[in-house]
């Protein structure tokens, strides 16, 4: 298993592997889990996009997250953030973005 570098968390099979496991077994308030599906390819080691599909966040669901965030981000010493957005794809669909580190690329439209 690599040395964890909090700048490049996903580096460490670890940690990538516990924030997987947790959003694969997130338990949205509307819809339950929902099946991992990557977005844009496999996670790097600085950042990942889940493709979550048509989907409504609750208030309860953004705390849930802020919280699994916050645990995850205590233990490692890292500094992950989330953002959603909308599919550049054309429907409905929601991707929620997991930046692992300041290092992640920005992407400006």
């Amino acid at each position: 298993m690599a040395k964890f570098d909090p700048l490049e968390p996903f580096a460490n099979e670890g940690m990538l592997k516990e924030v997987l496991d947790e959003l694969r077994n997130f338990e949205y308030k509307l819809y339950g889990k929902i099946p991992l599906r990557l977005h844009r390819g496999n996670p790097t080691k600085y950042e990942f996009d889940v493709n979550l599909g048509v989907v409504h966040f609750t208030e309860e669901d953004f705390q849930r997250l802020s919280v699994s965030f916050a645990r995850m981000n205590e233990k490692w010493g890292s500094q992950m953030t989330f953002c959603i957005y909308p599919s550049k794809g054309g429907g409905r669909e929601m991707i929620l973005n997991v930046r692992g580190s300041p290092k992640a690329p920005s992407e400006i439209d």
